[in-house]
């Protein structure tokens, strides 16, 4: 029987008997149920059951930062589907049904859909919807179904907990689609019945898992970084910027392979679409219930606590009242960087991923891992640089809609849809992959961004060097280093803050970029001299794309970790 949970709504009283009794009950409750475990999750805000620890530290985390308010279903430890709670009437143990023996993917579901744990028996009846759900809810339904059809008669597994595993498997092995499919018939005519609910091939495989949101697009990509194999261009056979082919041979692996009759294309982008993911989040009742949190439970005395308390968020919805309205509308931070994907770091190959942050979430959740939605993959084997704006097409395509006009959402806290918009409100990355991203190149005399043409620089004597100087220009003016000739350059600093410029300031920058052309190919790339320009633009980004981006107040950071150990520590 599972203890009485009303203790985990004591969280501003951690100290008090009645929480750390509650505590101790979990804390027993678990180490029964899992009687061979050592260690088990740890429920506190700070780790949201993403690590695991001993009693005595998981019980800390509990009296020091507080149990998970929605973690009302105790399932990674040890509860059950239908198990009582103490404080419901008395039942009989032995009059109790033995729950269904819950596997992974149990977890997944709960995670991603509205009401797993309630009663389901009766998905269609008039109580259990106050509104019809939408195409997206509905496909959860269907994903329900397959949950609770058993692998064979009598299975304790069911169809879709082991089509999500033997597909993992088939992801690490590597596994080619035919020797998948011919698992599929080995274990169906060989070791499981004739009435098994197993797929026949790899193909209705994937048909079964396609709800999960597990798939994405494939899309084209010129190998010379020019343009993408899209809309429009779907079916060119040929770059139209550089003339490249589109189909050829596969150098990599020293062969020539074939899709449909024709040789494998050199470039493939990976895009997740937006859309359903967004949609998911409100599908999950404890998450749909977070997604106000920003605008509900944040408090608001004046601490930076939250991206929400930041003074670009706050002119974001002075400016956007019609959006900020909605407080369930979704703002995003947009992060990428390249990595190299092989252990052998001698393999010339690296990849881009681009992954969004959904700031509706509290401050102690919308940076857990669990919660990155991962947009797009990039492919290598080099990097795009500039050109990275080709691959963010399709996104920044979607973002504008979701601006725009917005996707049907059906929200399973309120149980009623609504109309879901999403903003991005700024990119992080680190300072090479901030030139990537936006307009401004990181190398010369003029690479500060935010001096920009008022940058105070000079080349050290070995010539290879450049250093930036001026930076008591940002001091207050009667600070007295302003006066302290002889600590730096020998004189009295009086010049003010180089222009904060605003997003009209840098469109005028770069008008005369508009549409340029972005490619590797030598022969078709534009030459661009910053010193004619007096400046270190390379291209206006795709980001101005979106209707209120010139509007921003903060459009691209830096990310801690680079600035801890490049700067910091060295000072």
């Amino acid at each position: 029987m599972v203890p009485d949970k009303k203790w985990m709504e004591l969280i501003h009283d951690r100290l008090g008997n009645a929480y750390k009794l509650g505590v101790d009950n979990i804390l027993d409750f678990a180490f029964t149920k899992l009687s061979e475990a050592r260690v088990i999750r740890c429920p506190c805000i700070k780790c949201c059951n993403t690590s695991s620890g001993t009693r005595e530290m998981v019980k800390s985390h509990l009296i020091v930062h507080g149990i998970i308010q929605n973690y009302t279903f105790w399932y990674h430890h040890g509860e059950k589907l239908g198990e009582p709670q103490s404080n419901s009437e008395d039942v009989e143990d032995d009059d109790i049904e033995e729950a269904y023996g819950e596997d992974e993917i149990h977890g997944i579901l709960r995670d991603l859909y509205l009401d797993f744990d309630a009663d389901i028996t009766n998905i269609d009846g008039d109580d259990f919807l106050e509104e019809e759900p939408n195409l997206e809810a509905k496909k959860f339904y269907r994903l329900l179904k397959d949950f609770e059809q058993p692998l064979y008669q009598n299975s304790k597994v069911s169809k879709l907990s082991t089509m999500v595993k033997l597909l993992h498997i088939k992801s690490i092995g590597r596994w080619s689609y035919e020797s998948f499919t011919m698992l599929l018939k080995m274990l169906k005519e060989d070791l499981l019945t004739a009435e098994s609910n197993l797929p026949d091939s790899y193909y209705e495989a994937k048909k079964i898992i396609r709800d999960l949101g597990l798939s994405y697009k494939k899309i084209d990509a010129c190998k010379n970084n020019c343009m993408l194999y899209w809309k429009d261009d779907k079916f060119l056979e040929s770059c139209k910027v550089c003339g490249a082919s589109r189909w050829k041979e596969d150098k990599h692996r020293g062969e020539t392979k074939f899709k449909n009759g024709k040789k494998i294309a050199h470039k493939i982008l990976r895009y997740f679409p937006l859309k359903p993911i967004l949609q998911r989040l409100f599908m999950s009742s404890k998450i749909s219930s977070l997604m106000t949190w920003n605008h509900e439970k944040r408090v608001d005395d004046g601490m930076m606590r939250h991206s929400a308390d930041s003074m670009a968020w706050k002119k974001f919805d002075e400016l956007h009242q019609s959006f900020a309205a909605e407080p369930r509308n979704v703002r995003l931070g947009l992060a990428s960087d390249d990595f190299q994907p092989f252990g052998s770091s001698r393999t010339p190959y690296n990849i881009w991923p681009v992954v969004l942050i959904p700031y509706n979430l509290p401050s102690w959740l919308c940076m857990k891992q669990e919660n990155f939605i991962l947009s797009m993959l990039i492919p290598g084997p080099e990097s795009p640089g500039d050109a990275i704006d080709v691959y963010l097409q399709p996104l920044m395509d979607e973002l504008k809609e979701l601006w725009e006009t917005g996707v049907e959402t059906f929200d399973a806290s309120t149980k009623q849809s609504f109309i879901l918009h999403a903003a991005l409100l700024w990119n992080i990355n680190d300072f090479p992959a901030y030139a990537n991203l936006s307009r401004w190149s990181k190398k010369g005399k003029l690479a500060c961004p935010c001096c920009n043409k008022e940058i105070s620089s000079i080349r050290l004597e070995n010539g290879k060097k450049q250093c930036y100087m001026g930076h008591r220009r940002f001091l207050p003016l009667n600070h007295k280093w302003r006066n302290d000739k002889q600590s730096f350059d020998g004189a009295k600093e009086r010049r003010l803050p180089p222009k904060v410029l605003s997003g009209e300031d840098i469109l005028n920058q770069v008008a005369d970029l508009d549409g340029l052309l972005l490619t590797k190919d030598l022969k078709k790339k534009p030459k661009i001299s910053h010193e004619s320009r007096s400046d270190n633009c390379n291209k206006k980004s795709i980001s101005f794309g979106l209707p209120y981006w010139k509007t921003l107040l903060l459009r691209h950071n830096l990310d801690v970790m680079h600035i801890e150990k490049n700067v910091c520590d060295n000072m």
